[in-house]
């Protein structure tokens, strides 16, 4: 998906297109060393995900340095306000 609506974050990126429906969570070994960690980005980028309904769109996150160390809440509203300025 090289084409796209683009927008970053101080924590995350994003690219979000209406041709493609579904999401992918990127979160390389840069970021966060182990497989545990990264998982836990992964599922709580999910979990915010499936409450904004971004049904019948597509979009990429990709983590940044530091996405291992925020707590939920201001995870959630990085996502949210990503996601409004790509709408």
């Amino acid at each position: 998906m090289s084409t796209g609506k683009r927008a970053t974050c101080d924590y995350f990126s994003i690219i979000y297109t209406d041709k493609v429906s579904g999401y992918a969570i990127v979160v390389s070994k840069k970021i966060a060393k182990k497989a545990v960690t990264r998982h836990r980005i992964k599922r709580r980028v999910r979990s915010v995900l499936r409450n904004s309904k971004i049904a019948g769109r597509g979009c990429i996150i990709f983590a940044r340095p530091g996405a291992d160390k925020i707590t939920f809440q201001d995870l959630n509203l990085e996502i949210q306000e990503l996601l409004a300025r790509v709408r």
